[in-house]
């Protein structure tokens, strides 16, 4: 019942994308700046270490509904304002991946991360079933859902951009197998950098550093396509913490461990549950 819910507020907010030139845009922070910093991608694989994953900052979204929300799709090519992430990969901006056709959504701006010493740019991206927008609903138990089609780009054109669809939540995911334990083939690596499949992830959603605006973890995880130049199949996971400028009043939403948060100290952390070595009902 949950996910008819999720489908039907996504098309809600296809609808009602009509009005949001009349709706006072908000912002979202994910930085090494931000109250929680910007989080931690695990892998792909066993061979990666857990990376501190890339900032962003997302601008002008719009809510369409009240508890329905998006970022519009928009690219002006080379005009500001451009992706940091352009910049950072040594290419003179022009709103594309590498592939010279790909348009990035220039309201998520973006910087480059490394993954195994390889540089990377990540950005949502037109073409597919979202049209390069970025959509969310929260769900009547208060927990976020947002999706986009998401794309990692190591710079060296067609061969070197790995698309992904996009699938966070404020609830819990779990680490796949590898796509080859999953087809029953030889090859495959069940671990995402220190968290072996069957980990449990869980996000959260509130306002944690008590200044009145949303804030929280999104948690993804997925494999990486087979026909990947590097680590082909392999599950990968991140955890990214946010900050919003839209104000709260809601109950916190995700267990967290230990007391319960006390307003002049740092939030704790959220628990990692490892399969067959924790609870799952604390």
């Amino acid at each position: 019942m949950k996910r008819i819910f999720i489908i039907v507020s996504i098309c809600m907010v296809l609808i009602g994308l009509s009005s949001l030139g009349t709706l006072e845009a908000v912002t979202m922070y994910s930085t090494k700046n931000s109250f929680m910093q910007a989080g931690i991608f695990y892998g792909p694989g066993s061979v990666i270490e857990d990376t501190p994953i890339f900032d962003v900052t997302i601008r002008n979204i719009g809510f369409s509904y009240p508890r329905s929300f998006v970022t519009p799709f928009f690219n002006n090519g080379p005009l500001e304002p451009n992706i940091s992430g352009e910049l950072e990969m040594g290419k003179i901006p022009n709103g594309l991946l590498s592939d010279g056709v790909s348009k990035i959504n220039e309201n998520l701006d973006a910087h480059v991360f490394e993954l195994g010493g390889v540089k990377i740019l990540a950005g949502v991206v037109a073409g597919g079933s979202h049209g390069g927008q970025q959509m969310a609903v929260v769900t009547d138990d208060g927990g976020l859902i947002m999706t986009m089609d998401f794309a990692l780009d190591m710079g060296i054109g067609k061969s070197g951009i790995i698309k992904l669809p996009f699938y966070g939540t404020t609830y819990e995911v779990t680490v796949p197998l590898s796509l080859q334990t999953q087809m029953g083939i030889e090859g495959g690596i069940d671990r995402a950098g220190s968290l072996p499949s069957g980990t449990k992830l869980k996000g959260r959603l509130g306002d944690f550093n008590n200044d009145g605006m949303i804030d929280g973890a999104i948690v993804v995880s997925g494999n990486i396509p087979l026909y990947s130049i590097i680590f082909p199949g392999s599950p990968f996971a991140l955890i990214r913490y946010f900050s919003t400028d839209v104000p709260y009043n809601g109950q916190i939403m995700g267990k967290l461990p230990g007391p319960r948060y006390e307003r002049d100290k740092a939030p704790p952390m959220f628990r990692i549950l490892h399969p067959k070595t924790e609870s799952n009902s604390n």
